[in-house]
């Protein structure tokens, strides 16, 4: 088997360039035709066939954004967040002066929004991020937790997850502490 007759799926093209594949033409102005969509080679038993590209997802969210505040978080056995961290988030919230309304709460278990989808849909103004697995694209990995930064027109901090600052131990008042300083820093309280 040579070089040149190596196929790969369009999953495995993906994981190979995960943040290099653009569209070239603008989904909306193809006015919903089949024919006009963008294309892709789909691989289908006996060669390769075209597939057209999905148009990009609204971002789902939990609250109603009112102050331009996204926290992301990852729960992938609920839709948005666990009952138990809602409650305490809710708290953190009250502490704050906000309520969920105040607040977009999106869950990147179950969608995965860059960066820039985050900012053209829910134009946030700080972004907390609670326990996120990896990065979200068109972020800078390592960034510092608990300490907020600007980055992309927003303050930004990374926190450990919400059940990790839940809990009742002397070894989690530091980061409650550090989180609060945090959010009176990012949010101007």
């Amino acid at each position: 088997m040579s070089l040149n007759s190596i196929r790969l799926t369009q999953h495995q093209v993906a994981d190979l360039y995960p943040e290099s594949l653009v569209l070239t033409t603008d989904i909306a102005s193809t006015k919903g035709r089949a024919e006009d969509l963008p294309v892709v080679m789909e691989e289908k038993s006996g060669g390769w066939e075209k597939a057209p590209i999905q148009p990009e997802v609204p971002i789902q969210y939990l609250g109603k954004n009112n102050r331009n505040l996204a926290i992301l978080v990852f729960y992938p056995d609920t839709v948005h967040i666990a009952e138990a961290s809602l409650e305490f988030l809710s708290s953190v919230l009250k502490a704050c002066q906000l309520t969920l309304a105040d607040v977009a709460i999106v869950n990147m278990a179950r969608q995965n929004p860059g960066m820039e989808q985050l900012q053209k849909e829910l134009a946030p103004r700080q972004m907390l991020c609670f326990g996120l697995p990896h990065p979200v694209v068109g972020l800078p990995a390592g960034l510092p937790v608990l300490t907020p930064q600007p980055i992309l027109n927003l303050k930004l901090m990374i926190a450990p997850s919400l059940e990790e600052l839940n809990q009742q131990t002397e070894a989690v008042k530091p980061l409650k502490r550090l989180l609060w300083e945090g959010l009176k820093t990012m949010l101007g309280i």
